[in-house]
């Protein structure tokens, strides 16, 4: 009797093992090289871009990655403002055109500072807006040294929504992934978000004693082909690409932007 039970409790394990397998089989790691992120996603998003009206009143590009399922959604969206003293040119002409005067701080290139340094506050606020539910976190956090915020739902059905939204490098990230109730947090999502500098190498700030971030070398710099077992980058990258892959003493200290 005692062997029947271990045997069909060997069977259930292996049943939930072959199970989680076929899941995680399901996410591939996702990567932008136009709006430089890496990020997990359970199958290949649909890419679709949108203007942004930003808060002057100035229109800058978004693009949003987004995976869709019956009960579930995971997206990324990229607000772009790397153009953003264009965009205020821009808003300033029109404004001259539809109002026939404008404001000489409109005008002289200062408005895209406050668009910058309010990204986040502005989006967070816009989220806020949605009404979709009862907000149950909303304070800041980090991803990879980098600062930002994050948000969650608890919708009336139950399911929950989980935003972080993150800004470098005049672009600002904004991750959500909605699960059902009985589901567990979307980490497997949230947590896999890279963002990239301009060789593909993941960039990541640490704190000294002090509490002042600086950059350091990181385990997955290079974005390419990882090991199915291991997930460390595969090798076979030539030693004197750019985007070779760190010997093991150079994955941690301060970070050298010329060391090759």
């Amino acid at each position: 009797m005692r062997l029947t039970t271990i045997l069909k409790l060997l069977s259930l394990l292996v049943g939930l093992m072959l199970a989680g397998a076929a899941h995680a089989q399901g996410w591939t790691k996702f990567y932008s090289e136009q709006d430089q992120f890496i990020v997990n996603f359970p199958g290949a998003p649909e890419v679709r871009e949108a203007d942004y009206i930003t808060e002057s009143g100035a229109t800058v590009p978004s693009r949003v990655y987004s995976v869709e399922g019956e009960d579930s959604r995971y997206a990324i969206t990229v607000i772009d403002y790397t153009g953003i003293e264009q965009a205020h040119v821009a808003l300033c002409r029109r404004l001259e055109v539809e109002l026939d005067r404008v404001s000489p701080n409109q005008c002289i290139g200062r408005g895209h500072f406050r668009d910058l340094d309010g990204a986040i506050a502005y989006e967070a606020w816009n989220i806020r807006r949605r009404n979709v539910g009862e907000i149950t976190y909303d304070a800041f956090g980090r991803v990879d040294g980098v600062a930002g915020h994050q948000i969650q739902f608890l919708h009336p059905d139950e399911s929950r929504t989980f935003i972080g939204l993150y800004l470098l490098d005049r672009r600002l990230y904004v991750l959500e992934g909605t699960v059902p109730g009985d589901a567990p947090p979307p980490g497997l999502f949230q947590q896999s978000l890279g963002m990239l500098d301009e060789l593909g190498r993941r960039i990541r700030f640490e704190s000294d004693a002090e509490g002042v971030y600086s950059r350091v070398q990181s385990r997955y710099e290079y974005v390419g082909e990882e090991d199915p077992i291991t997930g460390e980058p595969s090798l076979g990258v030539p030693a004197g690409d750019d985007r070779r892959i760190r010997a093991p003493g150079e994955r941690t200290g301060t970070w050298v932007p010329e060391e090759q």
